[in-house]
This record gives structure tokens, C-alpha cells and sequence, in this order.
């Protein structure tokens, strides 16, 4: 026996409308858009941590053997690492400008800011990689001047210190002028260790 009548009416929406509920629910396209931005920025601390966290991928150009030459290459490699870290905060908004484009005026801000990070950053890491892998040089000197992480030697020998800031604290007490002192350079001029020059007694 079949239903008629107002159940059977009753039982067809109730039906019609239980179905129409388990139909998948369309994004909107700014849902897709916060997606996209969701993920990028995932991307993007994902590479971050990844940089800071990579060891050395070219082989070093001071002599690791010796403890002060592997204390320089430790910093120059940390340079590194910073270059990289900087470079993988554009390179993932420069993907997403290409494969997501929104409007045209802020996709072309996003794209040229995006780019302009992007080379920089890479430069700055092919400059910092070049370092590593160079032969650094010894200079010792008398100390004129200090400045931050500017120092000056007798003679307008200059250089910048990038010590860790732990070991430029520990150098605040003794590093003064008229110190006598001994450092391992990059080409750039970048001092990865300074330690007071030995007596000539």
C-alpha cells in the first residue's frame, strides 16, 4: 500500500532536503585566495627555519683543523644562513604573484617587490657562499677605532666585525684602542674572529 496524501508530501521534502545538504560546498574565491596565502606563508617559514638550520654545502676555505679558522668559518657560514633566510622571505610571494595573480595593480606591487627581494637575496647569498669558500687572510694590527661592529686598525685598515653577538659581548671588555689584535678576514673585508695578538716577549 502506498502513502498518499500530506505524509507522503512530507516525507518528498524532507527527502529533497536532505540531499540538497550533503552537496559539497563551492569555495569562494576569497576562501581560495586565503588558502593560497595560508600556504605561502607556511612555505615561507618553513624555508626560513630550513635556512638558518643548513650546514655549510661548499667546502669551507680556511683550515677547519685550526680552531681559530673554524671559528671564523662558523661566522661567515652564519651570514650565509642570514642571506638565505632573507631570500626565502621573497622567493615564496614571488611563486605566489606568478600562480595566483589577484588584481592587476597589486599582483604588479607584489610581483616587483617579490622580484627585487628575490635578487637581492640572491646575491647577497652567492657573495656570502663566495666568502666561505675563499682563503681568508690574517691581519694584525693595533686597534684606532671602534664602532659598533666597525673596526679600525693603525694604518686605515677597516673591517666588519661578524662575530657572533655572544663573542662581540665578550670582546666589549678588552677590545679597545691601542689593542693589539689579531683577525681572520674574508675578500670583504668581513672579520669571522678577532683575538688579542700574541705578545712578542
Amino acid at each position: 500500500m502506498s502513502e498518499s496524501g500530506p505524509a507522503a508530501s512530507y516525507t518528498v521534502v524532507t527527502l529533497t532536503a536532505t540531499l540538497s545538504t550533503l552537496k559539497p560546498r563551492i569555495l569562494t574565491r576569497r576562501e581560495i585566495r586565503l588558502g593560497h596565502i595560508g600556504i605561502t606563508l607556511l612555505l615561507m617559514a618553513g624555508l626560513i627555519v630550513g635556512a638558518t638550520r643548513l650546514g655549510a654545502v661548499v667546502p669551507a676555505g680556511a683550515d677547519l683543523g685550526d680552531l681559530t679558522q673554524r671559528t671564523y668559518a662558523d661566522n661567515i657560514w652564519q651570514e650565509t644562513q642570514t642571506s638565505l633566510a632573507l631570500l626565502a622571505v621573497f622567493l615564496p610571494w614571488l611563486v605566489y604573484g606568478l600562480l595566483f595573480k589577484g588584481s592587476r595593480a597589486g599582483g604588479s606591487v607584489l610581483l616587483v617587490i617579490a622580484l627585487l627581494g628575490t635578487v637581492g637575496g640572491s646575491w647577497l647569498t652567492s657573495l656570502s657562499l663566495q666568502s666561505y669558500a675563499a682563503l681568508p687572510r690574517q691581519v694584525s694590527g693595533v686597534v684606532s677605532r671602534v664602532d659598533g661592529r666597525q673596526l679600525s686598525l693603525a694604518g686605515e685598515t677597516r673591517v666588519y666585525l661578524v662575530i657572533s653577538p655572544a663573542q662581540l659581548r665578550s670582546a666589549d671588555g678588552w677590545l679597545k684602542p691601542g689593542t693589539p689584535v689579531t683577525l681572520w678576514v674574508s675578500p670583504r673585508s668581513q672579520a669571522g674572529y678577532i683575538g688579542g695578538a700574541p705578545s712578542s716577549d
